[in-house]
């Protein structure tokens, strides 16, 4: 069972043994193609041309940057949080690759680090541009010192400013994201050409993101556009799993949170979408009773990737959360993981189990006054996740403006409606195997 990361945190790696940069970058690149991330030719070239150690900070080993899974973070806020990051090799693959960037295309990289706009330089070509933008001065002078470096001060033009304003720079045939927002801001879709690509890495529920690739008014995944639809519609034409750092400025968003201490010490946080829910009661003491359990029957084998089960649970569950916690025996019970619900003084959270042949099957723990409630609730929703879209897929879309103004064919279950600044998100679960 494949278990998502919250951000993009690196996998542990071992270091190289080679001589230098040149080898570790060939050995990054290797790594890439055996696992199947790099599978255009152009890509390939692009990153065997970049020496990413360039763009990291002074203190950094530069076979950090050569991990293909490993995160370099390079700036923080004075609580610890990560602001900046060279992003993973294989996520900017995958990047790259969602793109489909082309000769002659202008191309706006919005959150700089250096790599991937140095990158793009060598996708676009001589007749191409390249913008980035970043909010960070200290982020942009450091993309700028190392363009230098390379020779490509010259065909990459680095800008800060709060990328959700216009940046006065006319229209870009791609604009690729490298922040986590919480909506779209429609100053990125304005400078689109009518044909161009937003890839974008989207937060859809605390500890879920998606990263995007929308593309205007198209049908995508065999899904039609609504009858009498005349409404802007954006929709995405390929999903990838990652996370990055989330965006800054005008259009950050926090998500609320409530800490509770169990009986071991630790702490146990509740994290929810925009809001806590009115009545949240969850005290010590509710961690103090005895716990209840419900199970699914839905069973995963090693391996397989259950993401789509956990965005299920946070868009089917009302009052959903993320739940986080210093000690898995404060909830009673050994495996939880992160998905939650809460209501009345009483919280649900995932859980799993091992089976004799090894299958793992998911279920649900809780505790408080109406746990047993919460987690048959759970575990029910698991099951009608499993026998109607698990292997359906999952269909994002973006529609500028309210909900209430959506066409009502796009609102019907098993659809969600995720009002947003900026406009509205729909994620819609199509039957199972019928995509």
């Amino acid at each position: 069972m494949t278990e998502p990361e919250l951000i993009d945190a690196a996998r542990p790696e071992p270091a190289a043994e080679t001589a230098g940069p040149e080898q570790w970058r060939e050995q990054m690149i290797q790594q890439l193609l055996e696992e199947g991330v790099l599978v255009d030719p152009r890509i390939e070239d692009a990153f065997r041309a970049v020496p990413r150690e360039v763009f990291a900070p002074a203190d950094v080993d530069p076979r950090q940057v050569y991990q293909a899974h490993g995160v370099v973070r390079t700036r923080f806020a004075d609580d610890g949080t990560c602001l900046s990051s060279l992003s993973a090799p294989y996520m900017q693959a995958g990047n790259l690759r969602q793109a489909r960037v082309e000769p002659g295309m202008r191309v706006l990289e919005i959150g700089s680090g250096g790599p991937l706009a140095s990158m793009l330089t060598h996708l676009v070509g001589p007749e191409g541009e390249v913008v980035t933008v970043d909010i960070d001065p200290g982020v942009s002078a450091r993309t700028r010192t190392g363009l230098e470096s390379l020779g490509l001060a010259e065909r990459v033009e680095v800008v800060t400013a709060d990328a959700a304003r216009p940046l006065g720079r006319g229209l870009f045939d791609r604009i690729i994201v490298t922040v986590a927002g919480w909506t779209i801001p429609q100053v990125w879709l304005d400078q689109l050409t009518p044909d161009g690509l937003l890839v974008v890495p989207l937060r859809l529920m605390p500890s879920a993101q998606r990263i995007l690739t929308f593309r205007r008014d198209t049908a995508s995944n065999g899904r039609a556009p609504a009858e009498s639809d005349d409404r802007e519609r954006w929709s995405s034409v390929e999903t990838v799993l990652g996370g990055f750092v989330p965006m800054q400025g005008d259009d950050v968003h926090d998500h609320p949170t409530r800490t509770v201490t169990g009986p071991s010490g630790g702490g146990m946080t509740f994290r929810f979408a925009e809001q806590v829910p009115d009545g949240f009661a969850i005290t010590e003491r509710t961690l103090q009773e005895e716990p209840a359990l419900a199970w699914s029957g839905v069973v995963y084998r090693d391996g397989e990737v259950w993401v789509d089960l956990l965005l299920w649970l946070l868009l089917d569950l009302s009052d959903a959360c993320e739940i986080t916690l210093d000690e898995a025996s404060d909830v009673g019970h050994d495996r939880p993981f992160r998905v939650g619900t809460v209501q009345d003084g009483s919280f649900a959270i995932l859980t799993r189990r091992v089976l004799p042949d090894d299958g793992i099957e998911v279920g649900s723990v809780g505790k408080g006054p109406v746990a047993e409630v919460l987690t048959r609730r759970m575990a029910d929703s698991m099951h009608r996740f499993d026998t109607r879209h698990r292997g359906g897929g999952v269909g994002f879309d973006w529609w500028p403006g309210r909900p209430q103004d959506l066409p009502a064919t796009v609102i019907a279950p098993p659809s969600a409606v995720l009002p947003r600044p900026h406009g509205t998100l729909t994620v819609t679960w199509p039957v199972a195997g019928s995509r």
